[in-house]
Formats: C-alpha cells, structure tokens, sequence
C-alpha cells in the first residue's frame, strides 16, 4: 500500500495529515481551501477481502453514496488514484468536528440516564433508517464509531461513522475480516457468521451498558494479541455464566433497563430491533421492523474488482474466491478427531496467531493431500477445514484451468496462484487432484509437462505466500512424486471409510429434523453398513425418507434396513466386476416401496 506524504494531491484534494492505517486502507485528513477539510479512505484493491466488493467496486464506497441522514456520516464524492501503473479506489466523507464517545469512555467516564437517552435516540434512528431505507446493517456499533460531534450553539450531535463493515443482513461467513470488529460489542450469532438488524440491537444495547456502567457487559477483557479463536471463546464462555447486573444498571429509568436487558438477550429471536428499541423510549418510528418480512440478501462475492483474472493467452479466469455459507467447521466433522486436532495445531493455529509465529519463526505445512476411496468426504473436509480457520476458500475443478491455447493452462494457473496470495490468508482445494499433476511420463501427462511443472514451481513455499493447499484424490498412484516431496504438499492423510462411531454419528446427522419413529436403533444401522462410504449413509437416510413419505408415514427402522439392503456399499461396487455376458438386476420397484 502507498503511503501519501503531507500536500500530495488526490483529486481536487491534498493531504493534511496521515491518520491511521487499516486492514486494507489507509485513513487520512484533506483538504481544499475552496471546499474545506474532509476525511478519506485510500484503498488498497489487493488486500481488500475477495467477498468485499459489490459489482466491481469497494462494497463501502458502494454503501456509502446512499446514505442521507443527519445521524450517520455523510459521503462527499469517490474516484481512483492511479499510482505506477496501480488503481487505489478512495472515499471521501464529511470531517467530523468533535470527540469520540472511546475517548470518553478511556476517560473513565460515566453517563447519567437522561445523557445516554440523548445520545442513543439519534444512533437508533439512524440505525432504522439505514435498515429500513437502505437495507443496510452497521455491523460495527461501538464507542469508536459514535462521533459527539459539537455544532453551533453547543448543541451536540451523536453521528454513526465508519460504514466499513456495512452490508445487507446475511447468513454465512462474514466478507469482512472478524479481527476487526471489537468482539465485546459483536452479537454472539454475528461470530457465527449470522448479521441480522437485532445484531446491531445487540451491540447498541452493549452500548448503553457500557455508557451507564463504565464497563463493557460480562466485565471481560479480551487480550487483542491473543489469536482471534481464542478470544471468541473467552467471550462465548463469559456470555455462558450468569450475569450479575452492576448497581448503576440497576440505578438506571425502567425503559433503559428493558432495552439492555432485552437487547443482551443471547437468543436474537427474544431481542428487540432498533426500531423496537425507539419504542421502548417512547419514540415513534415511520418503519415497522420491514427487514422482518424480507429475505436476508448476500452480499456480491466476485474475487477481485472484475470479478475475473485475466491469463496469458487472453482469456479470463473466473474464480469462486468466497467465505463459506456454513458454519459448522469442525464441529460438522463427524468423527476424525486426531486429523482435526493436528489440522487446528499445525496449520490453524500457526496462522492465525502470526505474532507467537514470528516469534518462533513458526511456517505451517504448505498443504495437504487427503486421499482414499470414492465418498468418504475428502472435498467435504476441505471445505470444512476453511470453515473452521475462517480463511478465503476457492475450490478448482480440472475445468477451470483448461485451454484451449498452447500454454493457456500455464498462465490460468499462475494467476490463480497469484489471485490467493492476493487475497491470503487462502485456502486452495484441487479436487481431483491426479488430474491435475499426473505423473510425468504417464500416458495421461504426456501432452502436458510444461502443467505438471508450472504447479510444482507454484506449489513450492505457499505458506511463506499465505496460500495452503489442499489437494483430493482416491488415485494417489498416479500423481507426479515431485509434488508430494516435502516443500509442496507436506501431508499426505488418508480418509478412510468411516469406523462405526463416525457412521452412527452420520446416521444421527442425516435424519435430523425427519419424521422419526421411536425404533431408530443407531447402532444396529453402523453394524449393517461396515464398509459404506459417506455418500452412501447420506443416500440411504435420503433413501429411507421417500419411502416413508411414498407411504405416508414416519421413517422407522424397517424402512432404513431396506434401503441398506438394497443399496449395497459403492466402495464395494467399485471393486466388483460383472463378468461379460451377465448383468445385475436392480430390485423390482414396485416390491421395493410396498408400504
């Protein structure tokens, strides 16, 4: 990222002063002397994350041109900087003249109740406002982000700033980084990835606690040089035990303590919104809670301002860079608990906690190779373990690097290398990974050496480049040696079909929330599918249900056992050859669904 010096020119603009530096942009004060002093954001386009841009631009400059409210912070105008050839997107907002409510707070002040009524009735309409009129959350209310600013006649104006982490509600992976929100004041099903307006409720609600009582709720401070996991379960523990009110709550008008008392709730379905907090404090509100009725939206999630990458021969590379939708991680792994726990030591843990790495000069492995039979969920844990580091995640099929150029593979792969160092920490996951790397001078490698040996340069020292590569295969046989040497794929782990633990358990996954009948016998299901890869318990759960439902009826254990017995195991299919002249037969339909 650049750094402007004091006088360099943006612009009609010229730079005051530096302020701070950011995750992905730099903060600075400017000025005109026709058109006054204003506050500027300066963009860095190859570290903003993958899934922070909408339609090609900086989902905060986006957010941004629309807002029109006196109580949030107003935008001026945008461009680009080009600099050597590079383009830095930049926004420039109102300057605010006044104090932050942080520096108050770091004071070791205290507010009374008519104060916090004054200051948090202006947040919440502009909350509202933004929810309502926008389709917008914060997703950041915090004291660094309410501005006390003093207009004419003394008269002081609480403004929401900073939209840099704002977006429509939705379910999945944040397309911010979660290192910079300020946890205590983050809503605890926002960890998991679910920003909803009571999300926002949560953390007004923190605030006004915080404001009444000098101290954050759950009285818990949270080490920022901690690595961030570690800190989310200080915080989930903390929010676990049972609070013990301060007496300056206690001390506090009825309508505030219900508002902090509700908006805490740990259930957001049992937490009012902004617009319900208004009318806790007696304020009328033109919107009633509209976000209830609508569809959360995600946000765009193209991998770079485009979209796309363009490659060597021409053609452009279109990626699925993203944060996963699921939020299980780990936790949806059923059974392989020792892979799990190296994974969260040797890879997770050394990159999210950078500052103990550089302290031991600590590299995690540069990948990893899962292997074994067909259906066992090897790409189902790749996905899962991106999930669990909370890390960029693209999954790459054989498709998207083909060509039909000479050495049009080359360049597509080198820019895909080059887009996850971009957006690093990434997570890269070839499935079918023999496909890729063939072994050179096989049959399958023969018109493709100049491949095979553009993955082993790109694959060498990812971990230096913030790029963990996960390859899936169930022929390990055929892929090139060079690439499985350490330096390239470290690990080599087999992904076996499950033991019976990790079957039972799989059972229990796939008929949740199903019709069930009291005679579900779970072990008995693990002992008859000894040797059944994952997709088939997936199959014979889905299998068992339309039967019961062609039958109208719940699912037992009888309309279990006979799926099983007529769906065999696939890996035992896989291994079995018809003898020529001879076919099986498929069991007769009609016999099969007789209720």
């Amino acid at each position: 990222m650049i750094r402007l010096p004091d006088n360099a020119p943006i612009g009609p603009y010229k730079v005051q002063r530096f302020i701070k530096e950011g995750l992905y942009n730099d903060c600075y004060v400017v000025g005109n002397p026709e058109k006054g002093t204003f506050f500027l954001k300066l963009f860095d386009p190859d570290k903003v994350p993958a899934t922070w841009f909408t339609e090609g631009e900086v989902t905060e400059i986006v957010s941004s041109r629309r807002v029109d409210h006196p109580n949030v912070i107003s935008y001026v105008t945008d461009s680009v900087l080009s600099v050597q050839g590079h383009s830095y997107p930049w926004l420039a907002m109102q300057f605010f003249r006044g104090v932050l409510l942080s520096e108050l707070l770091g004071e070791g002040r205290r507010f009374t109740g008519p104060e916090v009524r004054a200051m948090i009735i202006p947040v919440l309409e502009g909350l509202v406002y933004l929810q309502n009129s926008l389709g917008l959350n914060h997703n950041d209310i915090t004291p660094r982000n309410i501005l006390l600013e003093t207009q004419a006649g003394s008269a002081v104006v609480p403004k929401i700033i900073d939209l840099g982490h704002a977006c429509a509600p939705f379910d999945g992976n944040p397309p911010f980084p979660l290192e910079d929100l300020n946890l205590l004041y983050t809503a605890p099903e926002a960890l998991e990835g679910h920003f909803s307006p009571e999300s926002d409720a949560f953390s007004v609600a923190a605030l006004v606690f915080t404001m009444l009582c000098g101290q954050a709720p759950w009285n818990l401070t949270l080490d920022e040089q901690e690595p961030l996991w570690q800190q989310i379960d200080q915080l989930r523990e903390a929010r676990r035990r049972e609070t013990v009110w301060p007496a300056a709550l206690h001390a506090a008008d009825p309508q505030l303590q219900k508002l902090v008392l509700t908006g805490l709730h740990i259930n957001p379905q049992q937490r009012p919104s902004p617009a319900k907090m208004l009318q806790l404090l007696g304020v009328s509100t033109a919107g009633e809670d509209r976000h209830r009725t609508a569809t959360p939206q995600r946000p765009a999630r193209p991998s770079s301002p485009s979209g796309l990458v363009a490659t060597t021969d021409g053609t452009e590379l279109k990626k699925a860079m993203q944060r996963n939708t699921r939020q299980g991680g780990f936790a949806d792994v059923a059974g392989m608990e020792d892979l799990k726990k190296m994974l969260t030591e040797r890879v997770i843990w050394v990159l999210r906690d950078r500052e103990k790495a550089r302290k031991y000069r600590l590299l995690p492995p540069n990948g990893m190779l899962l292997y074994g039979p067909p259906g066992c969920g090897k790409t189902y844990f790749a996905e899962k373990f991106a999930e669990e580091s909370r890390f960029n995640y693209m999954v790459v099929n054989g498709s998207d690097l083909g060509s039909t150029y000479i050495h049009g593979t080359q360049g597509k792969i080198a820019a895909l290398f080059q887009e996850a160092q971009a957006k690093a920490p990434t997570v890269l996951c070839f499935d079918e990974f023999d496909s890729f790397v063939p072994a050179r001078g096989s049959d399958a490698a023969r018109h493709r050496p100049e491949e095979v040996n553009e993955f082993l340069s790109q694959l060498n020292n990812c971990a230096q480049r913030g790029i963990f590569v996960i390859g899936t295969t169930n022929r390990m046989d055929m892929i090139d040696p060079a690439v499985l040497r350490k330096g390239r794929l470290d690990l080599q782990i087999e992904v076996p079909a499950p033991d019976a633990a990790t079957r039972r358990a799989m059972f229990i996954h796939h008929l949740k929330g199903r019709p069930l009948a009291d005679d579900i016998n779970l072990d008995r299901l693990a002992s008859l599918t000894d040797g059944y890869a994952s997709s088939d318990i997936a199959f014979i759960a889905n299998d068992a249900a339309l039967i019961a439902a062609l039958a109208d009826e719940v699912i037992t254990q009888r309309h279990l056992e006979e799926s099983i017995r007529c769906n065999p195991s696939s890996l035992a299919k896989a291994n079995r050859r018809n003898p020529i002249g001879y076919r099986t037969e498929a069991p007769d339909a009609e016999t099969r669904y007789k209720a």
